[in-house]
C-alpha cells in the first residue's frame, strides 16, 4: 500500500510537477483536478526521446507495407475525414512506480500520471479499409516523428510501438487531431496521436507520422526492452507485454499532511480500469479491517474513462487513521493490497493509503 507525498503549489491552480527535465516528464497535480475532464494545461506530459520539430509544410501522414493500397494524407486530408470523439482514461504504466518495494528505476511517478480528456479524430478502421490490408500483414507499427538515443542504443531510434491485428481493439482506436475540441499541443502529439482506448500509455504514440503494415511481429526496442514485466532486469525469458490498464483507483482528498479535524468530511477520489467500467469504490479508516461503499459521483460514466467517488466521513474521536480506497471494475478485478513487483515498475494499482493525525480539539 502507498503514502501519498505531493508537493503542494503556493496558490490554488499548481503547476505540472517536473519529474525529469530531460526529455520532459511532468506530473499532474491530481490532488487539485476535481473535474471529470483533466484540463489540457493540467495533462501529464510522459516522453522517453526530445519533442520533435514538425514542419508542418511538409508533414503527411504515410500508411504502407503490407497493404493492397499504400496512402499518403497531409493533415488537411485528415481533417476532411469522418471524425469520432472519445473521452478516454489514459494513465502511464509507470504510474504510482514510486511506492514500489523494494525501489525501482524510471521515473518516480507518484499518482498524477493519469489523466481523462476528450479526443477527437479519424476512427483508425477508416485509413486501413482504404489501404487494404493484405492477409500476409500481422501487425500494425505506429512511427512517431521523436527521435534520440536510448542509454541502451549507440543510434538514433524514433518511438514505435506496434499493436496485433485484433479487429475489436483495432475498431475503438483513433487518430487523434483534437484535445478537449481543441488541435491537439504539440507537447501532446501535434498534428496527430494514436489513442488506445483502455491500454496504457505507452500505446498510445505521439506524432504519428507512418503505419507500416507488418507481416513479422514487431521487436523494437520501446516494446521489446521497455513495456513488459520482468522479474529481473535484463532477464527477458518469461517477458509479459504491459497492454491494458488495471483497475485503479487513488484518494485525491485528504492528503498526507492534511489538517483534518473532527466532524463531517468528504474523502474524494478518482477511479478507473482498462475494458470495464467501475461499477463499486470502497474506503475503509481503519487500514483495511472495515470497508464502507462510497459513492460513484460521474454523471458522465462511460467505459475507457475514470469516475469520481466521494465518501462521507465522520470523524467523531480523535487518533491516527489509515485511509485506504479500493475499486472494483465490471469485469470482477479489484485493487490488490499490494500489486506483483516488477523490475520495470510497471502497472502498479495497489491499494491507495492516506495517514493522519486527527488531533484533540483543547477548550
Amino acid at each position: 500500500m502507498q503514502n501519498q507525498d505531493l508537493p503542494r503549489g503556493m496558490n490554488d491552480k499548481p503547476g505540472l510537477i517536473p519529474r525529469q527535465v530531460m526529455p520532459e516528464n511532468l506530473e499532474t497535480p491530481i490532488n487539485n483536478i476535481l473535474s471529470w475532464i483533466t484540463p489540457t494545461e493540467m495533462y501529464y506530459a510522459r516522453n522517453h526521446l526530445p519533442y520533435p520539430t514538425i514542419q508542418m509544410q511538409s508533414w503527411a501522414l504515410g500508411l504502407g507495407g503490407e497493404v493492397e493500397k499504400p496512402f499518403s494524407f497531409t493533415y488537411e486530408d485528415l481533417k476532411k475525414m469522418p471524425s469520432v470523439s472519445k473521452f478516454v482514461t489514459t494513465e502511464c504504466s509507470g504510474n504510482k512506480r514510486a511506492f514500489m518495494e523494494p525501489p525501482v528505476p524510471g521515473e518516480q511517478w507518484r499518482i498524477g500520471a493519469v489523466g481523462n480528456v476528450k479526443w477527437t479524430g479519424v476512427p483508425l478502421t477508416y485509413l486501413l479499409d482504404q489501404a487494404k490490408l493484405k492477409g500476409s500483414a500481422v501487425e500494425l507499427i505506429f512511427t512517431g516523428s521523436d527521435s534520440g538515443i536510448r542509454p541502451d542504443m549507440d543510434t538514433p531510434v524514433n518511438y514505435e510501438r506496434s499493436l496485433s491485428l485484433d479487429r475489436t481493439l483495432l475498431a475503438e482506436c483513433i487518430l487523434g487531431l483534437k484535445m478537449n475540441g481543441e488541435p491537439i499541443p504539440h507537447k501532446h502529439g501535434f498534428p496527430l496521436r494514436l489513442i488506445v482506448p483502455g491500454w496504457y500509455g505507452m500505446a498510445h504514440v505521439k506524432w504519428v507520422t507512418r503505419i507500416t503494415a507488418s507481416s513479422i511481429p514487431f521487436k523494437g526496442p520501446f516494446q521489446a526492452i521497455d513495456y513488459v514485466y520482468i522479474t529481473n532486469e535484463g532477464d527477458y525469458h518469461d517477458a509479459v507485454p504491459v497492454t491494458e490498464m488495471k483497475v485503479n483507483s487513488i484518494i485525491t482528498w485528504p492528503s498526507k499532511g492534511e489538517k483534518v479535524h473532527l466532524g463531517q468530511h468528504t474523502v474524494r477520489g478518482l477511479a478507473w480500469a482498462g475494458k470495464g467500467t467501475i461499477n463499486k469504490v470502497e474506503v475503509s479508516l481503519d487500514n483495511g479491517m472495515t470497508w464502507n461503499s462510497a459513492q460513484l459521483t460521474s454523471s458522465e460514466h462511460e467505459q475507457y474513462t475514470w469516475t469520481l467517488w466521494e465518501y462521507l466521513w465522520d470523524i467523531t474521536a480523535p487518533g491516527h487513521y489509515s485511509l485506504l480506497a479500493r475499486a472494483f471494475d465490471s469485469y470482477g478485478n479489484v485493487q490488490p493490497k499490494a500489486a506483483p513487483w516488477n523490475a520495470k515498475g510497471y502497472g502498479n494499482n495497489s491499494i491507495h493509503q492516506i495517514k493522519l493525525m486527527v488531533p484533540q480539539i483543547l477548550h
